[in-house]
């Protein structure tokens, strides 16, 4: 993992099962084919991990000099992060509870 370069988005509201779902879509991908494939899925997971991809990319270029067509993703990490504990008042002076999950994310890039 010397060559690798890589983005790292903490506390996205996104729950990790939901963000694992679309990883699975471009693991192991050239750059340009996963952002083109992201772009066009109609879930919020998907335009989030486009902006992690990007920013992994970009990382690459500036700092490690790297062409963006020969890179592709080595490895996309997505674990469960803190749950936002809410509650909705409901009638009758009741209360009902829910939370909000978010999910961490890391996406390691590297050249061919």
């Amino acid at each position: 993992m010397s060559n690798s370069m890589s983005a790292i988005l903490k506390y996205a509201l996104v729950s990790h099962l939901k963000m694992e779902l679309i990883a699975k879509l471009v693991r192991g991908k050239k750059i340009q084919e996963a952002l083109d494939t992201l772009e066009f899925l109609p879930k919020k997971a998907a335009k989030t991990l486009y902006k992690v991809i990007k920013s992994a990319a970009a990382n690459a270029v500036k700092n490690a000099n790297k062409d963006v067509n020969s890179l592709y993703i080595e490895a996309i990490d997505v674990w469960a992060g803190p749950k936002l504990k809410r509650i909705r008042f409901t009638s009758r002076s009741r209360i009902s509870h829910y939370a909000k999950y978010r999910s961490f994310v890391r996406v390691v890039l590297n050249s061919k």
